[in-house]
């Protein structure tokens, strides 16, 4: 993927007077070339936004102005610091000063950019689990009604010239309107995108222009990022709240299932300043199931949508998945998507990379991929997977090191409560021992009395697993789904949990 870094020929007063706060020291350029907020890539006569605080501030700015920067966008704390290296430099470049430099950063780059999302249907979807299926239905529900549409997520980007790897679920505020703005020149007129907390709490969305918010569901996540719960939900409620650049309010879809998602809805529909789209197996919500069976081959049935039956045809397993594609016809209905459009979305989505991923589909035994790694999804995922499971269910799973550890003991207990057997390993134990890890872990496997097996060696605990299954098991290998990376220490090396297991599969006498 490639990402224009500058707006045609540039900028000239005109804009800048336009988009810009007014110049407290010095004058206006006649002409920006580029925009950039990292100092290693600035060039003569860009626009540098000072988004870093910390002890690193001095460098990077020295290194901006001596580069060529043009001028200089600080926020009004940082204002000491960027006149006294502007004096030792020797370069009086120009400085606009901004009270919040991180939402300044995402509208003035929408500027740069046309406000390309303004030109676009943009859905963002976020929450604590579905983000990523549901915006992979959105967008196959936008193929499918003939806008052709693009994805920012945490699997993958599509900015209409091919996949690439997601350097973040939602990226920085400068590359996100970039990404924008080349979707829109690679022909695509719609967009289904991840919002996450991190993002929402530090602006990177910031002069988008939303056609539709939605919100999944709110589980214990991240707290060694926000640190509270109340931070955590404060977070995501921004976008269900949110307001456009020009003063709209896109309509809200809501999981009024979950009990923060009735917060919100209670919260939208008292102030009644935009639409509301709630659904849930409740029939008084605006979307909700008239019928369903579920297998692990997917679901069938019908949903009722505002009264009018909507089909459903699906390879996605779960109660989860009908409810991520309750959330995604939400989101078309609020778009004004065709039901027969919607129908064939859903249909025609094959499944989504590292979401209850078949690794062996038609073998003696399930293997099944899942990114589950909070103790509410593999809740969801055990739940839904025991049902369907005439054997036993055999789970492997661990926890990311350096994250949230509050969690490791709850999803212990989730794993010992139902599951059959257990294994625990490592995932991501990053600088962390790993057997420091599964040491927080076995409280909460010991609270349910269930037998369980260590083993700190991924690849080895996935064959231990793998050994112990008969037919009609399930085998449950949780927390990584698509990542093709392990992280032990500062190394990332290539490990992908799909490939793995098929390997051992294979080396065991499998057909695959």
């Amino acid at each position: 993927m490639v990402v224009t870094e500058t707006s045609g020929e540039g900028q000239g007063r005109k804009w800048m007077e336009r988009f810009l706060p007014p110049v407290l020291e010095g004058d206006l350029p006649e002409r920006l070339s580029g925009i950039s907020d990292d100092s290693r890539k600035v060039s003569p006569g860009d626009l540098f936004l000072l988004r870093m605080d910390g002890p690193l501030q001095e460098k990077f700015l020295d290194e901006a102005i001596a580069k060529g920067a043009a001028l200089l966008v600080a926020s009004r704390r940082h204002l000491p610091s960027v006149l006294e290296r502007r004096q030792v430099s020797g370069r009086k470049v120009p400085v606009c000063v901004v009270e919040n430099i991180q939402e300044a950063a995402g509208v003035i780059a929408s500027a740069w950019y046309g406000e390309p999302s303004r030109s676009m249907k943009v859905v963002g979807v976020t929450g604590t689990n579905g983000k990523t299926t549901s915006s992979f239905l959105v967008r196959s529900m936008l193929d499918r009604s003939g806008l052709r549409a693009g994805l920012i997520g945490t699997v993958w980007f599509d900015l209409g010239d091919g996949l690439s790897e997601a350097p973040q679920t939602t990226p920085g505020a400068l590359f996100l309107q970039r990404s924008f703005r080349q979707a829109l020149n690679n022909g695509l007129v719609a967009m289904s995108m991840e919002v996450s907390s991190h993002a929402l709490s530090q602006d990177r969305v910031a002069g988008t222009f939303f056609s539709a918010v939605h919100f999944t569901n709110l589980t214990r996540d991240h707290l060694d990022y926000h640190k509270t719960f109340e931070d955590y939900f404060n977070a995501k409620a921004r976008l269900l709240h949110w307001v456009n650049p020009d003063g709209s309010l896109p309509p809200a879809v809501i999981n009024a299932d979950d009990p923060y998602g009735r917060i919100l809805a209670e919260q939208i529909a008292r102030r009644g300043d935009r639409r509301l789209l709630t659904y849930g197996h409740s029939e008084r919500l605006s979307i909700h199931p008239l019928e369903s069976v579920i297998s692990l081959d997917g679901i069938k049935g019908a949903l009722s949508v505002e009264g009018r039956r909507i089909s459903v045809d699906s390879t996605l397993p779960g109660d989860f998945n009908l409810q991520n594609i309750m959330g995604a016809v939400g989101c078309a209905l609020a778009l004004g998507i065709s039901p027969e459009a919607v129908e064939a979305g859903i249909q025609s989505l094959p499944g989504v990379p590292g979401r209850f991923e078949r690794a062996n589909p038609g073998g003696k035994f399930a293997v099944i991929v899942d990114y589950a790694h909070t103790d509410d999804a593999l809740k969801n995922i055990l739940s839904a997977l025991r049902p369907l499971t005439p054997g036993r269910v055999i789970t492997v799973f661990g926890c990311g090191g350096d994250r949230d550890r509050g969690k490791r003991p709850r999803m212990g207990k989730v794993a010992g409560e139902l599951s059959d057997i257990v294994v625990v390993t490592s995932d991501n134990p990053r600088t962390e021992d790993p057997e420091f890890i599964i040491d927080e872990i076995e409280p909460g496997l010991n609270m349910t009395g269930r037998s369980y097996l260590r083993e700190v060696d991924r690849r080895t605990a996935i064959a231990r697993a793998l050994s112990l299954a008969q037919p009609g098991d399930a085998v449950l290998i949780a927390g990584k789904g698509h990542e093709p990376y392990q992280i032990i220490g500062h190394a990332k090396s290539h490990f992908d949990d799909r490939e793995t297991a098929r390997e051992i599969l294979r080396s065991m006498g499998e057909e695959l």
